[in-house]
């Protein structure tokens, strides 16, 4: 039997958003596909998590004892969003997102070698893409000022791409510390129906995107099994 632990945010927990973009979280379901006689899965993911979470959780798993085979880090969707309505009411302003890129490494590179001290083998995973245009009718849902949003982010493609830069992030640091990376990104842009595994939200995924996600590092792991 191997032990993995998974430390990441709203989307290793399945979460959904219904038509009233209200969450619901479907990881049970999602886990249900999977034999569990090989396998014992702990999932320390948080709505809302970022890096600096992460490694509060993993400090706290490692003072306990940690003892896994495996741990999965996924991480840098919350660390690259902002705070929108300081930017709607502020568009001229300087605004940083919620952790800046430097941080962010730094804070998962301690994660890294946090786990390794356990005897923790890590294992990084790009992060899904997201739909800027779905993201940014989502985030101006409830009134905030759309034209001055996009005033202070010149093109709607912006969301995306800095988001990407956080991906972009965690496989340097997946190459250069010799780190297992599973590249879900990949596998979500080559689909030709990748709208299809996107939620209302942009960001997080319908049940066939989850499919598709957790499919993929399952896919992963069973490599190590066989």
């Amino acid at each position: 039997m191997r032990d993995v632990y998974i430390y990441g945010d709203s989307l290793l927990k399945a979460t959904v958003p219904d038509a009233e973009l209200k969450y619901h979280f479907h990881l049970s379901e999602i886990m249900a596909r999977y034999p569990s006689d090989r396998v014992t899965v702990t999932n320390r993911s948080k709505m809302g998590a970022t890096v600096s979470k992460g490694l509060s959780l993993v400090e706290h798993d490692a003072a306990r004892g940690l003892a896994a085979d495996y741990a999965l880090i996924c991480y840098g969707g919350n660390d690259s969003d902002y705070d929108w309505a300081d930017i709607a009411a502020n568009p001229e302003g300087d605004h940083q997102p919620h952790t800046k890129i430097a941080a962010f490494r730094r804070t998962l590179n301690n994660i890294l070698e946090l786990l390794r001290q356990q005897g923790v083998q890590p294992v990084l995973m790009s992060l899904p893409p997201i739909d800027p245009r779905r993201y940014l009718r989502f985030i101006c849902r409830n009134g905030l000022d759309r034209n001055a949003i996009m005033r202070w982010l010149g093109d709607e493609d912006m969301i995306y791409r800095h988001q990407e830069l956080y991906s972009d992030t965690v496989t340097e640091l997946a190459y250069a510390g010799n780190v297992p990376l599973i590249h879900v990104r990949q596998e979500f842009l080559a689909d030709h129906h990748m709208n299809q595994l996107l939620a209302a939200d942009g960001i997080h995924m319908t049940m066939e995107g989850y499919g598709k996600l957790f499919d993929t590092l399952a896919d992963w792991l069973r490599e190590k099994l066989d």
